[in-house]
């Protein structure tokens, strides 16, 4: 078994930081928002949040985290 073999961005997190938990918490919260408050400003609030908390941690975290991953390959060519 190879100990050099890269992992996926999400191999690495726990349960509560995978994408499907990600996803469900900003629904929730964006339903709990919308029934509690009954508000389209509050609910706007919460979506802007809520889809700003998506882009970073799905989409910004993994392409970063496997852009590092492709440099350290650059620099050490060792590493498989």
């Amino acid at each position: 078994m190879n100990l050099n073999s890269e992992k996926s961005y999400w191999d690495l997190k726990p349960i509560w930081c995978q994408p499907w938990s990600i996803i469900t918490t900003g629904i929730v919260v964006l339903l709990v928002s919308l029934i509690t408050f009954k508000n389209l400003i509050i609910f706007t609030i919460c979506a802007f949040f809520t889809i700003t908390w998506w882009v970073l941690f799905l989409i910004i975290a993994p392409n970063s985290y496997q852009g590092k991953s492709d440099e350290e390959k650059d620099e050490n060519p060792f590493l498989m």
